[in-house]
């Protein structure tokens, strides 16, 4: 299946599917495994993609970094027809369908999220330095992907016994952070969850030279991301951590107890690390439960915009967004 075919094929679905990458391995089944449960509580139908760059070959771990297959294409669309097996042994009622495609992992997701509502990606846990060497799949699709990207992690540590389910959303008050925000607390909503929203100051308050400032500037965008979700979900239980120190840290620590950590894209805040780019692709690798990454496409402009005039009277604007 070609590009022009996979386009076709997500089209004839009635409703934006969830798609998953798949290729048979470890992180790929526990991916499938989440995707087909996120599909079904969305009651949309999933997509298990298997893309390869050569029919038969695809990315094993380092040094080794092609495991070939001789019987090419046709191996692919076995291990296609496995995934979705496997996805509606877990998911009886669900509507599962395969691709396969011979082109690039990254470059088949990243077209299938045009008409995706979710992409779900698996990913080894490498740690930095292999996942740059690798040119991670994870890593490319989060930054390119035009809908929701959940990166979930083969290694990722369960929650500790008697935990309350939480979603984690980083939080920098610019209108990017407020689409991810959006993203938490709906899921959160929906899944019977709370929600934490952090803010971190990106660096040590105690070092003086205007950190103060920003530490209370922190916990006012804190506090405005608060009231806007208490606005949009009056139920929801929300509470707010503002931290002192780099966002990549403070989200890490806080996905140990997390069932999902969310972050945004191309922030324009004060706080821009916590959106995608190094410190992002740190949270992916380093968090131990999944991570959704949320694109602005188009850009959003200002709060209204994503959350609604509802959610900001005329007569209450927020102060710094």
């Amino acid at each position: 299946m070609n590009s022009d075919h996979l386009g076709q094929h997500l089209g004839h679905l009635r409703q934006r599917p969830v798609v998953v990458g798949y290729n048979g391995k470890r992180h790929a089944r526990v991916a499938l495994a989440w995707a087909a449960e996120e599909a079904a509580r969305r009651r949309v139908p999933l997509v298990v993609m298997n893309a390869a760059n050569y029919p038969g070959m695809t990315l094993g771990p380092a040094p080794g970094l092609l495991d070939p297959s001789p019987r090419g294409l046709e191996a692919d669309e076995e291990v296609t027809a496995a995934g979705v097996a496997e996805a509606r042994a877990l998911q009886p009622r669900l509507h599962v369908s395969g691709v396969t495609l011979a082109t690039a992992p990254a470059d088949a997701l990243a077209d299938a999220a045009a008409s995706a509502g979710l992409l779900v990606v698996g990913s080894r846990g490498f740690g930095r330095a292999l996942s740059v060497l690798l040119g991670s799949v994870a890593f490319s699709v989060a930054a390119r992907a035009r809908c929701p990207v959940v990166v979930v992690r083969s290694d990722g540590r369960p929650r500790p016994a008697g935990a309350t389910p939480e979603v984690v959303a980083g939080f920098d008050g610019s209108p990017e952070a407020a689409v991810a925000l959006r993203f938490a607390a709906d899921h959160a909503a929906a899944t019977s969850s709370g929600l934490l929203i952090v803010t971190a100051t990106g660096g040590d308050v105690s070092a003086g030279d205007g950190s103060d400032r920003r530490l209370l500037a922190a916990r006012n965008i804190a506090e405005e991301g608060r009231e806007a979700v208490g606005r949009a979900h009056p139920h929801l239980d929300v509470v707010t951590a503002v931290e002192d120190g780099p966002a990549e840290r403070v989200l890490v620590t806080a996905s140990a107890a997390a069932r999902l950590v969310v972050i945004g894209t191309r922030g324009r805040g004060a706080w821009r690390g916590m959106l995608l780019g190094s410190v992002s692709q740190q949270v992916v690798d380093g968090a131990r439960c999944p991570v959704a990454v949320i694109g602005a496409d188009p850009p959003v402009v200002d709060l209204v915009e994503v959350w609604g005039r509802d959610s900001f009277p005329a007569s209450d604007p927020p102060a710094n967004w």
